[in-house]
């Protein structure tokens, strides 16, 4: 038999965590299922600035203070990766066992792609980065590289333009892959250099920090190299599986779809954080998150209502 919950939040980053504590304080029986570790990719952060409240806070202490404010709000925190949710019957199947609940909220978050550098790890907070709004500021006047020629690269692009000093973009393609405009847009700022139909060989480091990148241009096959300060990395991301195997709506990018309220196009279903898409912060994700626990909480409130009248 099933395990049963009124509530299974999907994941235990900066979104579960806040809907964990709004859902347990709203009288609900809370579940919290995250595949891997508690307070999510968040736990990675060095040095958080930009979360009110907090100076500067490091990701797995900021990550520990939500994690013990949702256990003592009430909410079970379990290690275990769903591999399905039944949204008709509101059944979620973990890799252990199965949960029968009344709403679920889906908080994954989203995984970055990478650029396959055999010091790719190493380099992770030593000049290379997958955000550029969380560590733009970190290099404002200097000289940085960014990788990617999607929609997210374009838009990091017209940021980071606006804070360093240059900004070689790198793309393996001959052109942006994003409308017109917008790609005219990026071309037209004096601190965009384009570096097109190339790719990162290599990324040279000293002292521990990036230096320099090995750069080849795969239409002449010239290599070249360019001193810079930062990396930052805007690839696209991996879609969520689950969502497509359980028929939740998405967009081209595999982002869930939701309207305001943070509910998908499955009712009883909501999202939030950086599954939603949008701007990926951990101030948005709490937001957001706050939305989808009461509306779910609501949801489920009133369905228990609507069975006991019929009863």
């Amino acid at each position: 038999m099933p395990q049963e919950t009124d509530l299974v939040i999907v994941g235990g980053g900066p979104a579960g965590l806040t809907a964990a504590i709004y859902a347990a304080r709203m009288g609900l029986q809370t579940t919290v299922l995250e595949a891997e570790t508690i307070g999510g990719v968040a736990t990675t952060a060095k040095k958080i600035e930009n979360y009110p409240g907090f100076l500067s806070v490091t990701g797995p202490e900021l990550m520990e203070k939500m994690k013990a404010q949702a256990e003592k709000c009430g909410a079970s925190l379990i290690i275990d990766s769903v591999t399905a949710i039944d949204c008709n019957e509101m059944l979620v199947t973990t890799s252990k066992e199965k949960w029968k609940t009344g709403a679920v909220i889906i908080a994954t978050g989203s995984k970055r792609h990478k650029l396959g550098l055999p010091n790719e790890r190493e380099l992770e907070d030593h000049g290379l980065s997958y955000c550029a709004v969380c560590d733009g500021e970190l290099y404002r006047g200097k000289v940085i590289a960014l990788v990617g020629g999607g929609h997210t690269a374009t838009h990091d692009a017209i940021y980071l333009a606006g804070l360093a000093r240059k900004v070689f973009l790198i793309h393996n393609e001959e052109e942006l892959n994003v409308e017109k405009d917008l790609a005219d847009q990026v071309m037209s700022l004096s601190e965009i250099v384009p570096m097109f139909n190339c790719t990162i060989e290599e990324a040279l480091t000293k002292h521990d920090a990036l230096r320099k990148l090995v750069i080849k241009n795969h239409k002449t096959n010239e290599i070249s190299e360019i001193r810079v300060k930062a990396l930052f990395v805007a690839m696209g991301e991996d879609p969520f599986k689950l969502a497509k195997l359980s028929n939740i709506e998405t967009d081209a990018s595999g982002s869930i779809i939701v309207n305001k309220e943070q509910q998908t196009n499955i009712e009883g279903i909501y999202a939030a954080g950086d599954v939603t898409g949008g701007i990926k912060q951990i101030g948005t994700a709490v937001g957001e998150a706050t939305v989808a626990a009461m509306k779910a909480g609501y949801y489920i409130k009133r369905k228990a209502r609507m069975t006991k009248k019929a009863a």
